[in-house]
């Protein structure tokens, strides 16, 4: 048996995430501007650990994954939540302007996600949580484009299919256009809907260029298409998938977080020692064989960028690169401290955990 339950979300919010984490939050008596870490750590907290045949839970939410499941979803595949005696509970949500609102509103312990919405909900107040660890903090994007456009340059003046101004694509699009000279400005970008609703925008013709994940590169030859640049390559360093907990989670289950934590490490680490079995889960994942290029195509970015980390660790390079960015953006409006959102005691803990 595997104790690993998934529940779908897809209820649409009709609030933005920002000021829907700033409500739920405020409601809960969350203080995002708190810059002490929460006194409880599950690698400092005295006689916090649980006996070991006592099964904790814990509650995470995550996007859908696709050809990268092989990793993001080994562990529960494998059982090793249940060998560390923690039930996850994998609450799938359908957008990503969904995932802070259910952190802020306690539908969730931690989250898998990009920190961007953290750091600017200590600016905003109303969110107490800490990053904790990763699941894949490497971010495989493309920028794909029409036949007659051949290089990132030719972007100028063009249409760029995003899902939103100020979302994941649109962002990554500006970032890695701007580093190849190409005036974001010039641009027009095309509200175009989800990733593969972006591709095919390209492919029919109706946008110029799209911003999409790496998962249709394979594809991209046989559609017409030319991938200009992958964002690995462009903006290594931009985070993708940091796991975000509320502290006052964290307080009162820090030892269940901890055991997350391992078996999310046996997960990663069995996916990189077994890689035919990681293709064959995304390939379920995918309802393909696991020999389809788009399967083996993302596994191998994923390895040889190393996109994953085999000890969940935290990148402050990425979380820096990230506060920068989302500062020339005009995101962030004050100054935040980075070392106050980051309790890596836990995933210290989790190392311990494993390496028993």
């Amino acid at each position: 048996m595997k104790l690993s339950r998934f529940r779908t979300i897809t209820t649409a919010l009709t609030v933005t995430m920002l000021a829907t984490v700033a409500a739920a939050c405020s409601a809960g008596g969350g203080n995002a501007g708190a810059e002490d870490p929460p006194e409880t750590s599950a690698a400092t907290e005295e006689g916090s650990e649980a006996a070991p045949e006592e099964m904790l839970t814990w509650t995470v939410g995550v996007m859908p994954c696709s050809t990268d499941c092989g990793f993001l979803r080994m562990a529960q595949e494998q059982g090793f939540y249940e060998k560390h005696g923690v039930d996850v509970e994998f609450v799938e949500l359908q957008s990503a302007s969904q995932i802070y609102p259910a952190l802020a509103a306690g539908e969730v312990d931690a989250i898998e996600q990009s920190p961007g919405g953290l750091f600017i909900a200590q600016v905003t107040g109303g969110l107490d949580a800490s990053v904790i660890g990763s699941s894949m903090d490497g971010m495989p994007y493309a920028i794909y484009a029409k036949s007659e456009l051949e290089s990132m340059e030719d972007l100028e003046g063009k249409t760029m299919a995003i899902s939103s101004p100020t979302g994941l694509p649109a962002l990554v699009a500006q970032l890695m256009v701007e580093d190849a000279g190409v005036d974001w400005a010039s641009m027009s970008p095309v509200n175009a809907g989800g990733n593969a609703d972006r591709y095919r925008a390209v492919v029919a013709g109706t946008a110029d260029a799209a911003s999409s994940p790496a998962d249709y590169v394979p594809q991209a030859e046989t559609d017409g298409v030319n991938v200009l640049a992958l964002s690995t390559d462009v903006i290594p360093d931009y985070p993708r998938y940091m796991i975000i907990a509320r502290n006052d989670s964290l307080a009162e289950n820090g030892e269940a977080a901890t055991r997350y934590l391992a078996g999310l490490i046996e997960g990663l680490r069995y996916a990189y020692d077994n890689p035919d079995e990681a293709k064959q889960l995304a390939a379920d994942a995918m309802s393909t064989t696991p020999d389809d290029e788009i399967v083996t195509y993302m596994h191998d970015l994923i390895v040889e960028k190393e996109l994953v980390d085999p000890d969940a660790g935290i990148d402050m390079a990425k979380l820096e690169f990230q506060e920068e960015v989302l500062r020339d953006a005009g995101e962030l409006t004050a100054d935040i401290d980075l070392d106050a959102l980051v309790d890596d005691s836990y995933q210290q803990a989790a190392l311990e955990m494993v390496e028993q």
